[in-house]
């Protein structure tokens, strides 16, 4: 068995290793397009649970690396597991997790909503880990998922622009616009109140996951051309157009996530900007400023509505602030699926004690991810969550400060939104990070 090991291993053969690989290119390739593949799959098709296809990947994923580090233990130790401070946090992360919700609500809940909390935690620990099973370079499955990102971004543009968003009818999308129903299809589009806009989604969901969507796909291009000197003022167009992408997602959370990565960016390399592209940096800025006063001029009217949206900011903060009574409330924590958007499909709401679905929503959603960390961890739970995202960005900003921003950028958006929720977003951004974390360790070495 050993020489059939050593064989295997020593060949680049062993299957599991084979296996490990192509789940994660196949997820980096699947999900910027899970969204709809899912709508498509469960409400045109009718095939029920194909919302859990990149589960399934990172399921074979995980058996693949168990297995390989497993078997390396057992007979060659090429693999060894070597746990970061990273790791030791969100295990212990993880124990209160289980330890409040197996106490309260049960195992069911527990691998429901975990699919929510915590699975994005578990995707890059599993790509950090197994990054030493990964047979291409980093520079590979970058390109394979800006490929896909940039193919779903360009289809989403022209069903945006020169085409309609009733196109998505046809794939399943519901023909009611900004109406959300739980366990149901998702919009052809979402409007504003007050202003005659479409918000622009395209595949996805919602135009909040979109804005974040591009902020991941703006950093990861930004940090992958980072050395083509000669494409800059064609990489400067890119992300001003991005931005632009952004701006019509109507998103302000993601406006103000997206102003400020790029301002973290220009601030950290601002010296090599002017020394080395000073002309590039000029124009560029001219060009954006240019093109913000032209919007302003032109569109100020709907600028207006659709950044004051009085009774929006009202909704959020109220929610906001019965989140953080409730926090106070129960120090200690409630329990996992307590709280966040997704608690209809996991709480028991036929008690008849109230029939209006805003005043529900007002009590279990509190606008903001870390604000609802609080409410089902307590105290203890919500301070290593974000003892979690502290390490994480300053470990991506002494990689390279674009990586940083990009990670802040998401991180300013869960303040005022339940960003992580959406899987495209966080399975996509921690197997993305921890990739380049866990090659940078080893280009280190």
């Amino acid at each position: 068995m050993a020489t059939i090991w050593l064989n295997l291993v020593n060949s680049s053969r062993l299957p599991s290793v084979t296996i490990f690989d192509f789940a994660i290119r196949f997820l980096l390739i699947f999900l910027p397009f899970s969204s709809f593949v899912s709508v498509f799959l469960t409400y045109q098709i009718g095939i029920q649970g194909a919302s859990f296809i990149k589960e399934l990947a990172l399921i074979i994923a995980a058996t693949a690396l168990v297995y390989t580090y497993l078997m390396s233990y057992l007979w060659d130790r090429r693999y060894l597991l070597k746990l970061t401070i990273i790791d030791y946090l969100i295990i212990a992360y993880m124990a209160i997790m289980v330890s409040i919700t197996l106490t309260t609500t049960g195992i069911r809940w527990l691998i429901y909503w975990g699919r929510y909390d915590f699975s994005f935690l578990l995707t890059f620990m599993i790509a950090y880990h197994g990054f030493p099973l990964l047979t291409r370079p980093i520079s590979y499955y970058l390109r394979i998922f800006l490929i896909s990102a940039g193919s779903m971004l360009f289809i989403s543009g022209l069903l945006k622009w020169p085409l309609n968003e009733e196109i998505l009818l046809y794939f399943g999308y519901s023909g009611n616009p900004s109406a959300w129903d739980f366990g149901g299809a998702p919009p052809i589009f979402h409007g504003i109140d007050g202003a005659n806009v479409r918000r622009f989604q395209g595949l996805l969901d919602w135009p909040n996951t979109m804005g974040a969507f591009l902020i991941v796909f703006s950093g990861i291009f930004a940090y992958f051309v980072r050395f083509r000197r000669e494409w800059y003022y064609a990489i400067a167009i890119v992300l001003l157009w991005l931005f632009v992408m952004v701006f019509y997602t109507y998103s302000r959370s993601a406006l103000l996530a997206i102003t400020l990565s790029y301002f973290i960016v220009i601030v950290m390399t601002i010296w090599s900007l002017w020394k080395f592209y000073r002309v590039q940096f000029i124009s560029t800025l001219l060009i954006f400023t240019v093109f913000t006063a032209i919007v302003w001029v032109l569109y100020y009217d709907r600028a207006a509505a659709i950044v004051g949206r009085s009774g929006s900011t009202l909704g959020h903060t109220e929610r906001m602030k019965v989140g953080i009574n409730r926090t106070l409330s129960h120090p200690l924590g409630q329990w996992l699926g307590s709280a966040g958007p997704a608690y209809r499909y996991v709480m028991d709401l036929s008690d008849g004690k109230s029939n209006n679905t805003d005043e529900i929503d007002r009590f279990y959603i509190p606008e903001s991810w870390y604000i609802q960390q609080f409410i089902e961890w307590g105290y203890v739970g919500g301070l290593i969550f974000l003892s979690i995202m502290l390490v994480l960005f300053l470990s991506l900003l002494a990689v390279h400060p674009i990586l940083g921003a990009l990670f802040a950028g998401v991180g300013i958006m869960n303040f005022f939104l339940h960003t992580f929720e959406s899987s495209v977003v966080s399975l996509l951004l921690f197997l993305l990070i921890w990739l380049l974390l866990a090659y940078n360790k080893n280009a280190r070495k």
